[in-house]
């Protein structure tokens, strides 16, 4: 079971990302110029309901996607990519293609939870169930561990959604099958939503999550994934299950920031000039 503490992600993330400067000398490329980073705030929530809650913060997506700009969305559970999804499948319209990519040590293809179908164990199906997403542009990256249960496999089966395993990631190389898996996400597709889970990353990188799992991406790999990412080019991208309770040191926090921010660069040098 998953340890309580992601509600304080948001702040230990604005921590962390206060102790860097906006430039990087790898890139030649400044955030706040390439971007007019904007912190909007936390979204308004319903307590005790996560169905309004949801609809509260799909809105605010929206709006950020509305003004043309890329939202970078910080939770919280992984529920968040539900709301994030919808907002961004309903921005591109019916008649254009949308790609999603799960970073996640856990499949999280749970048809409903009792009786709940927006639980932070949905979001892969759920973002499958969009109308203008097909399959093949769903890839789920880095599963590993017990904690994937057989009715998740037996779901992402039936709905034929690409999953790369640690295991398949090890066996076929790190560049090259993240590469195929990015590539068939971005395959003919008008945006993708890029949902990022702490725990997708190995528990001695990242201790500070709720759901800690030895064996995933290292440090350098995980980076190497947010600039791979960023070349590509993402319409939005959410981080969840950051849990600065169990980490003093808060290098889990710098970490996640770290690829956010590679992401960023990378996106600003290859999309945006």
């Amino acid at each position: 079971m998953e340890r309580p503490g992601s509600s304080n992600g948001p702040r230990g993330l604005r921590i962390a990302s206060n102790m860097t400067f906006p430039w990087s000398f790898e890139w030649d490329v400044d955030l706040f110029e390439s971007y007019d980073l904007v912190d909007c705030g936390d979204s308004p929530v319903a307590v005790g309901n996560l169905e309004r809650t949801h609809e509260m913060v799909q809105a605010e997506i929206a709006k950020i996607l509305d003004a043309g700009a890329m939202p970078l969305i910080v939770g919280g559970d992984h529920s968040v990519c539900v709301p994030g999804t919808r907002a961004l499948s309903e921005h591109l319209g019916s008649d254009r293609k949308m790609g999603y990519v799960h970073l996640d040590a856990h499949l999280d293809a749970g048809e409903d939870i009792g009786g709940d179908y927006q639980t932070n164990c949905s979001g892969l199906v759920r973002a499958a169930d969009l109308p203008n997403v097909s399959p093949e542009n769903v890839v789920a990256i880095g599963a590993r561990g017990t904690i994937n249960v057989p009715d998740w496999w037996e779901a992402v089966k039936r709905r034929e959604i690409n999953v790369v395993t640690m295991s398949d990631v090890r066996r076929g190389g790190f560049e090259k099958t993240i590469a195929e898996a990015l590539d068939q996400a971005w395959d003919g597709v008008d945006g993708v939503y890029v949902s990022f889970d702490c725990d997708v990353i190995d528990s001695a990188y990242a201790p500070g999550t709720t759901g800690p799992e030895p064996g995933g991406f290292t440090g350098p790999e995980i980076i190497r994934i947010g600039q791979m990412i960023g070349e590509r080019g993402p319409s939005a991208v959410d981080n969840v299950e950051l849990a600065p309770l169990y980490d003093p040191s808060n290098i889990t926090a710098r970490l996640v920031w770290e690829v956010l921010s590679q992401m960023l660069f990378a996106n600003a040098k290859h999309n945006l000039r």
